[in-house]
């Protein structure tokens, strides 16, 4: 009897762990996010939920490395509110940011690299990513937004991002916008098309899916030599591809 009864115990124990599983689960990613987000406040960058709440869709992605020596680039200083906020949240990170315009940065930063680089200048951004060793962690692209910008850079970048690393697109609504960007529409009538970088995208989720449509199978452990050899720099290195609204993060294999 005694016997039956602790199997019976121990089953409603477990049961009642396994039941609060996703409930506690949902408590950490919320109190990571609620985290974030203050820093975001309080460092004053539109991230924040006062704005375009991007940190909603960080604390995600970057709250299970925040604490990993990560090597770090964010495209477009401005006026340095982000670098606050990346310098709260990963303490023991290396923080690269890159700008066209030092006169508009009010924050002079003693711990961050900054680097006076125009985004579109890819043989600079080139020099820059192997002078700083490359591999890295994130990129993050926060700069001028436009449709050679953003491919560009992804073009030029992405190669220098480590295995396992993650290539973030901000504020792709402008592919929406063909005023001063050079997207599709407007604001009134917003639609993308070729050349902008959400079109882009969309040939890039094609190579994510080469692999899959060539085998009917979906494990890339499984493409045999004879397609693997064939596959474009992409087709081979792209891991997942995830959208939300005006971010696009792209995890490299």
């Amino acid at each position: 009897m005694r016997k039956i009864s602790t199997i019976f115990i121990f089953t409603v124990l477990a049961f009642q762990v396994f039941a609060d599983y996703p409930k506690n689960l949902q408590e950490i990613k919320n109190e990571e996010y609620l985290y974030l987000d203050e820093l975001a406040l309080l460092a004053g960058t539109d991230k924040s939920s006062a704005f375009h709440h991007y940190t909603k869709v960080y604390a995600d992605y970057f709250g299970p490395i925040k604490n990993d020596p990560l090597i770090f680039l964010e495209m477009g200083i401005y006026k340095g509110n982000s670098v606050k906020l990346w310098e709260s949240y990963f303490p023991h990170a290396t923080l690269h940011f890159i700008d066209n315009n030092p006169s508009l940065i009010e924050y002079d930063s003693t711990r961050s690299h900054y680097h006076f680089i125009d985004q579109t200048n890819w043989e600079a951004l080139h020099t820059f990513a192997k002078s700083v060793g490359g591999q890295f962690d994130i990129i993050l692209d926060d700069a001028g937004h436009s449709m050679i910008g953003q491919i560009g850079s992804f073009q030029t970048l992405f190669p220098y991002l480590k295995s396992g690393g993650l290539y973030v697109i901000e504020d792709l609504h402008t592919s929406y916008w063909n005023t001063t960007y050079g997207g599709g529409g407007n604001m009134e009538n917003p639609k993308s098309g070729p050349g902008t970088c959400v079109f882009y995208l969309q040939s890039l989720v094609d190579d994510l899916n080469y692999t899959s449509a060539r085998t009917a199978c979906a494990d890339p452990k499984k493409v045999p030599q004879s397609i693997q050899q064939t596959l474009n720099y992409y087709q081979d290195h792209i891991d997942s591809i995830h959208f939300h609204k005006s971010v696009c993060i792209i995890k490299k294999k």
